[in-house]
């Protein structure tokens, strides 16, 4: 089965997320993801990333969420 660009997007920001779980609590492991995004995705990705979280964002990791939250400043808490 093919995943779509989305699936296949959030598929890796999770995975980000996951990698990442010994930085701390989610709101540290979302910046790490943040860096991440901001420093290697280009700018096609972060607008589908930004979709996927305006549409409530709930197939992503709690972390993974937060993160796009604070690049996006979506109301991030």
């Amino acid at each position: 089965m093919h995943q779509t660009e989305e699936e296949h997007l959030i598929e890796m920001i999770n995975q980000i997320a996951v990698n990442n779980i010994s930085a701390g609590d989610d709101s540290a492991v979302a910046d790490v993801i943040a860096g991440h995004v901001k420093k290697f995705w280009p700018r096609r990705m972060k607008t589908m990333l930004n979709d996927c979280i305006v549409q409530g964002g709930s197939q992503l990791h709690p972390a993974a969420l937060l993160a796009g939250k604070k690049l996006f400043s979506l109301d991030a808490q």
